[in-house]
């Protein structure tokens, strides 16, 4: 699990700790203590996994194959950001604009709706490139404080894809390329986007000193698209994520920092 700080990221082992105490955010960890935490009366099975083809073969994790986490694992964490490749933003014409791009609840719902669209008919590298365009860099202690400020840049599309410890938004290369075979792409709807209690309470608080930064809680469903030996098939999933975003005053429109907690459960 990802450990970079934030006031929504009660999951999180470095400050976080402490600020989820004084935060009190029982509702955020009752909802995202885990990215895959499925209801206990009936827990869904490996298939379940929105970014896992439905042949059940394990997802490639991100991390090299015989790295080791030290004990201190926000090393572990910031080595695994370090050895990401700094993705190249796509064309600006693909980018949010207009009235969503300037309304946080607007722009969220649209971010979470583009970057759960996902056609692996295409490459993987072309939705990597429009989440790096969309991508916002954020000088809030409390969410990029343990960053190096030369990886930061990266953040946005390293909280998309790692999966070292849980699935990730946008399944792995292995994962999208079998899903590809498969003729695979999902559909999206929205359902929800609020502003979570602990970010409100972090505000008003006045523990947050970036006055562009806030936080989006979106829930989705999600429908994915295969076929299978001819046949076509359908699993729906219900998709819960918490982003932060960066925006007016500190520029003039919204903009993606990071996927904060992601969870998908299959319902059909």
């Amino acid at each position: 699990m990802r450990t970079f700080s934030s006031p929504l990221r009660p999951r999180f082992k470095w400050p976080a700790l402490a600020i989820a105490a004084a935060l009190v955010i029982v509702a955020v960890v009752a909802l995202y203590a885990t990215r895959t935490a499925a209801p206990t009366a009936s827990p869904a099975p490996a298939t379940a996994q929105l970014g896992r083809a439905p042949d059940n073969r394990p997802a490639q994790q991100t991390a090299p194959a015989d790295a080791v986490a030290p004990a201190d694992p926000a090393v572990y964490e910031v080595e695994r950001l370090r050895s990401l490749p700094l993705v190249a933003p796509g064309p600006r014409a693909t980018v949010i604009a207009g009235e969503v791009a300037q309304q946080p609840d607007l722009y969220a719902a649209e971010f979470v709706r583009r970057l759960l669209s996902q056609d692996f008919r295409t490459p993987r590298s072309v939705h990597l490139r429009w989440v790096q365009a969309e991508s916002a860099v954020t000088r809030e202690p409390l969410v990029v404080g343990l960053i190096p400020h030369e990886l930061r840049d990266r953040y946005a599309v390293f909280s998309v894809t790692d999966d070292a410890d849980a699935p990730a938004p946008i399944p792995s290369e292995r994962e999208w390329e079998a899903l590809s075979l498969q003729h695979g792409y999902t559909t999206v709807t929205i359902e929800r986007v609020e502003e979570p209690f602990a970010w409100t309470n972090a505000v008003a608080s006045g523990r947050i000193s970036d006055p562009g930064i806030t936080g989006r809680d979106v829930t989705a469903t999600v429908v994915r698209h295969t076929t299978v030996d001819g046949e076509r098939r359908t699993a729906t999933f219900s998709v819960a994520v918490s982003i932060n975003l960066e925006g007016p005053p500190t520029r003039s429109t919204w903009g993606f920092v990071a996927v904060i907690s992601y969870t998908a459960i299959q319902v059909s």
